[in-house]
């Protein structure tokens, strides 16, 4: 059992599905192997911005613990208003979330199954082993039959291009996060159950989405880990190996020396 899965004992014990997309990269994700050491270490820390707050909110009220949730309000007071009429709600910039989680239960009121994906056990976390190596996942959900992973999103139907169009599935690997879940549940239970996103769009209305993604996706996302890249990773988080550095990230441009000049190329 994981005692503090977010921690960094755990971290460097386990690889995770996150780890990979900052470490082998996505079409929308630039692998930069110094950062994700740096942000494993606590040398760097992310950014956190309005929307990732909000994705977090309505991740946490739909399908965390009454416990998590009372934790996450309590650690983020900057999202709950303190004075006047709307005291002890959520502040306009944060309000969106609520909007979100409304049409999510909205669905449910008029018959649709957006709710049914996210019911089952919540937050679970399984550990199991790929090509050797140790990893970890925490589930949104783990239904009877089915995992459904909860997203909020700029848009349902937004596609991305980075040398060729990609749907916002696969440009921020949540194709690839879905294989590692599926193949932990699979050694967990014997079942390779198929893997759902729900996925709600901060767009005002919100939209609301189901989406099964294909096992093709799942298998081909799965292709990427391969043993000679998890072995790798291994000795990168043990320091036998030194880290590339993508220099287009914030933390490259963060830590950026300069040595020489640089020679102005022709364009």
């Amino acid at each position: 059992m994981i005692e503090d899965y977010y921690g960094q004992q755990a971290n460097y014990e386990y690889m995770s599905a996150s780890q990979l997309k900052q470490l082998l990269g996505t079409p929308g994700i630039q692998a930069c192997e110094e950062r994700a050491l740096a942000e494993l270490s606590g040398q760097y820390v992310r950014p956190q911005s309005n929307a990732l707050t909000v994705g977090s909110y309505v991740d946490v009220m739909l399908t965390g613990t009454e416990d998590e949730q009372h934790e996450f309000r309590e650690s983020h007071p900057e999202m709950i208003s303190s004075r006047g009429p709307t005291k002890g709600q959520l502040k306009a910039e944060y309000r969106s979330a609520d909007d979100m989680i409304a049409r999510a239960f909205a669905d449910a009121d008029n018959g649709g199954i957006f709710m049914r994906a996210l019911t089952g056990e919540r937050q679970r976390v399984l550990t199991g082993e790929i090509h050797g190596h140790r990893f970890k996942a925490r589930l949104d959900v783990l239904g009877d039959g089915f995992i459904t992973d909860l997203k909020t999103v700029e848009n349902v139907n937004k596609r991305y291009y980075n040398d060729g169009w990609w749907d916002f599935i696969g440009w921020w690997g949540y194709d690839l996060q879905g294989a590692i879940y599926q193949e932990l549940v699979y050694q967990t239970t014997g079942n390779r159950w198929p893997f759902y996103i729900a996925a709600l769009s901060k767009q005002t209305p919100c939209d609301i989405d189901l989406i099964q993604v294909p096992q093709d996706r799942l298998d081909e996302a799965m292709e990427r880990v391969t043993p000679d890249a998890l072995d790798r990773i291994a000795a990168l988080k043990s320091g036998e190996l030194e880290p590339t550095r993508c220099e287009h990230c914030d933390w490259c441009r963060m830590t950026k020396v300069i040595r020489k000049p640089r020679i102005l190329e022709v364009v």
